[in-house]
């Protein structure tokens, strides 16, 4: 089998669009989204009705539990970003939200004795607490790679951070769809035969990407667009370093 696997869409249809084409051009079996499909992006509506119509499964990655669980689950939540979680709300469709509700928070498969997981980011189930990931500081400091030792799997895929990185060939971080500072975007594929990941970066219509963007007065579209894109938001936009 050869699975396609990406993560972290945040609204870029554009950036989305140009992974479906390309992964419609490969001989592909099945498709995982690792999660944060909605939030921060202009499209997420869009970027959701794509995935359900390409029968891409999914897991669940944060912004999907904002939504479904309430912004009260992450207490590093600030009042605007709550408020950005409120304008996705209203964007979401009851079509989209049933999917959403029937996405897990992992998946896992089994290839000729080989046991692979897909999660949005390591998973604490020991953990009392309602927001169900690992601190980002695991994948800075290092310590993900102990964390992934411990659990009994061949492969681990993850997202979340927005960073390409693999340990040891058997963790994997996918990196982001959408949140890109230029017009490459990227996903994985898994050969389950030979366990050879392939990792794919292709072109997307970034000058339509940020007429979009600049189309929609959402809640903390200016800081969102200089944090994950790259964009400073003025009386011409600018590209950041």
């Amino acid at each position: 089998m050869r699975i396609a696997i990406f993560s972290d869409v945040h609204g870029n249809k554009e950036a989305l669009t140009s992974i479906i084409e390309d992964i419609n051009k490969e001989n592909i079996d099945e498709i995982i989204c690792l999660g944060d499909s909605i939030g921060i992006g202009p499209n997420p509506s869009e970027c959701m009705d794509m995935i359900i119509d390409n029968n891409v499964k999914m897991v669940l990655g944060n912004h999907e539990l904002y939504f479904l669980k309430g912004t009260d689950i992450d207490a590093r939540l600030g009042e605007d970003e709550k408020e950005h979680q409120k304008w996705i709300k209203e964007q979401i469709t009851n079509r989209q939200r049933e999917y959403i509700e029937k996405c897990p928070l992992t998946l896992e498969r089994e290839y000729d004795d080989k046991k692979v997981l897909f999660e949005h980011f390591p998973v604490e189930h020991n953990s009392k607490d309602q927001y169900p990931f690992y601190d980002l500081e695991i994948a800075k400091d290092g310590s993900i790679k102990e964390i992934i030792e411990s659990l009994d799997y061949d492969l681990v895929f993850i997202g979340h951070e927005h960073k390409n990185f693999c340990i040891d060939n058997e963790l994997y971080d996918i990196g982001s769809v959408g949140c890109t500072n230029d017009n490459i975007t990227k996903y994985g594929i898994l050969d389950t035969d030979t366990f050879i990941v392939q990792q794919k970066r292709i072109e997307y219509d970034r000058d339509k990407f940020e007429s979009v963007l600049l189309s929609y007065k959402y809640p903390c579209r200016d800081v969102i667009a200089q944090w994950f894109f790259g964009l400073e938001i003025g009386k011409d936009i600018q590209k950041t370093k």
